[in-house]
Parts: structure tokens; C-alpha cells; sequence
């Protein structure tokens, strides 16, 4: 990752925690970059799972070479914490305590589970903005169920108006749903940066991708 000296955003000077992987959270957490916001990526011991996965710059598989990972986390900073260890959060609740915005992505429950809860971030910095993107939502008779692309097009409604009639569905070429959910999280993270502004406040923002 590097981060090129850019003209100043309308988001410069705010810093945001990353602790996504995959697509949706790193692409919401890029568009707030792209708006001057310092976003730290911080990736668990062994690095984040999209470092494996091609195309490879040169064809060279090494987890410094994909460009999946570049263009989802360009213009980011980078640390690596070992959350599931007390000194890795402890490091983590640092940072938090001056950052502007923590963006997650974790199972329902899994955030919780390593003291990294709503309420434990709201306790050491009250004006931070905490986003959760999950595939249904925190709560909710879906809440634990996995939602890889395919079966949110599925049970968002996208999959019913791709094809032919007569036929079966037909996938939508690139994986949508989680790019859209990371537009409405870096969205929702936005509007709720104004209403800090005027309040002091910070709050827990969740955004289901179905």
C-alpha cells in the first residue's frame, strides 16, 4: 500500500480504522480515502485473505504482488494487530480512542466476542463512528447466515430481472451486492459525520448488504 501526497480533501485531517477484508468493507473504507480521510488497513497476523488472490502483478503469487489487494486498499496505510491477543487490542483501542471512524465487517457476534463492542469503543472515544457491514444486518432471523454474492442477488430481487424467462437466472457478471453495500456504508458513514459535527456525538451505523 501507498499513500501519494494528494491535494487536500474535504475529509483531510480524519482518520478511519479499517478491520475489513474481502470487498465491501476495503471499498468503502477506499472512497473515504479517495476524500482525504487516513485510513489505516490493519490486517490480522499472516495478512488479509485478498493478498492471495490474483491477478498477480508479473504473474508472481506473493501476497505483496496481487492487484486485487492494491486497488481495494490504495491510498491506505497499513499495520498488522493480533486482535485475538490482549496486547493487539489493547494497540487497537488506542488507536481508536483518536480515530474518526472504525469500519468492520466481522461475523455477527465475532466483533463483540473480542471486546471491540459498540459500547467498548463509544467508552474510550464517545465521538467515534462505528460502521458495520454484515449480509443481513446485526439482528434478525438471518443475522449468522453467510452472504456470499450470489445469494444476495438471489434473495435481493437482482437475480429475478437477469435472463431470459424461460430460463434460470443468470449471475451478474462482477459481484455487486457487497459493492453496493460498501457505497451505502461509506454513505452512511458521511451522513453521520455531519450529524457529529453538529452534536459532538458519535454513533454505530449498520448496513446490511441484502
Amino acid at each position: 500500500m501507498n499513500e501519494d501526497r494528494k491535494p487536500a480533501g474535504a475529509l483531510d485531517g480524519l482518520v478511519v480504522l479499517d478491520l475489513t477484508q474481502m470487498l465491501a468493507g476495503p471499498f468503502a473504507s477506499m472512497m473515504l480515502a479517495d476524500q482525504g480521510a487516513r485510513v489505516i488497513k490493519i490486517e490480522p497476523p499472516g495478512g488479509d485473505t485478498t493478498r492471495r488472490r490474483g491477478p498477480f502483478y508479473h504473474d508472481d503469487p506473493s501476497p505483496e504482488k496481487s492487484l486485487y489487494f492494491w486497488y481495494y486498499n490504495r491510498g491506505k496505510r497499513g499495520i498488522t494487530l493480533n486482535l485475538s491477543h490482549p496486547d493487539g487490542r489493547a494497540l487497537f483501542m488506542r488507536l481508536a480512542a483518536t480515530a474518526d471512524w472504525v469500519i468492520e465487517s466481522f461475523p455477527v457476534g465475532v466483533r463483540d466476542s473480542l471486546g471491540l463492542g459498540w459500547d467498548d469503543l463509544h467508552a474510550v472515544n464517545p465521538r467515534l463512528i462505528l460502521t458495520s457491514i454484515t449480509p443481513f444486518g446485526d439482528n434478525g432471523p438471518y443475522k449468522a447466515f453467510l452472504g456470499p454474492d450470489l445469494v444476495l442477488s438471489a434473495l435481493g430481487g437482482a437475480s429475478y430481472l437477469a435472463g431470459d424467462p424461460q430460463r434460470q437466472p443468470v449471475r451478474i457478471s462482477f459481484p455487486q451486492y457487497h459493492l453496493h453495500a460498501a457505497a451505502e456504508a461509506c454513505v452512511a458513514s458521511l451522513m453521520t459525520h455531519w450529524d457529529r459535527r453538529k452534536t459532538g456525538r458519535g454513533h454505530h451505523v449498520t448496513v446490511a448488504a441484502q
